[in-house]
Order: C-alpha cells, then structure tokens, then sequence
C-alpha cells in the first residue's frame, strides 16, 4: 500500500486523499467519488464526498464514530488493482486511537466512453 497524504473538510464531510508524488491527468466522478489518474492510469488521487456516510456502509460502524477517525486522521494509505472489470480500492486510514479499512469496489474505466464523447 502507498501512503496518500490527506485533507478531511469535517464541514462538507469531503475526504481527500492523494499521492504526493504523482500528478493528475485525468478525473473519473462516480457518484460521491472522483477518482484522479495519472497518465499511466494508475490512481493518484481519491475524493469522497459524504466520507463518513459512505464509510459507514463499508465498515458497518457508527457515523460519528467515522467522523471522529476522519477529523483525527493521522497516516492514510491506499493499494488500488483492476480485477475483471472492477477497480478494487483498498484504503488503510489510521487516527490516534485507532484505525479502519475500507474497500471500495468500482467499475473499472479503461476506455472512452462514446456517451462521455458527446459531453
């Protein structure tokens, strides 16, 4: 897993995640999710809108108990690989106290879409 750097807006509950050392070429928005790419395709960067309620549903905990990890983030950590026709997000997000596990599994983007074309 590659360590993110991140920024947790506890406002607009939004977490962002990011590797520091890639840049963007490219933006995919599914959803609460924008993925960032960069040109080898490889995943760069990770934003979730409503954070805690989607994380609530990955990992079965409380909201507020999401909330608290979230605001209190520590080290991030991030492993994304293409199996079949999905892209399996896997993050490590740790805070003080304790730390959670979520996996995110998405359709994976490989080729232009002809309705995206059009846009």
């Amino acid at each position: 897993m590659q360590r993110f750097n991140f920024s947790y807006d506890e406002e607009n509950d939004d977490l962002f995640l990011y590797n520091p050392k890639s840049r963007s070429k490219g933006s995919v928005e599914l959803g609460d999710i924008i993925l960032d790419f960069n040109n080898k395709k490889e995943l760069v960067g990770l934003q979730i809108m409503g954070a805690s309620r989607l994380i609530k549903e990955l990992v079965g905990e409380s909201i507020n108990g999401i909330r608290s990890i979230l605001s209190d983030l520590k080290e991030c950590r991030v492993d994304a690989k293409v199996k079949s026709n999905l892209l399996i997000i896997k993050m490590c997000l740790l805070s003080r106290s304790r730390s959670i596990s979520p996996v995110i599994p998405l359709p994976s983007i490989r080729k232009r879409s002809p309705a995206l074309a059009y846009g």
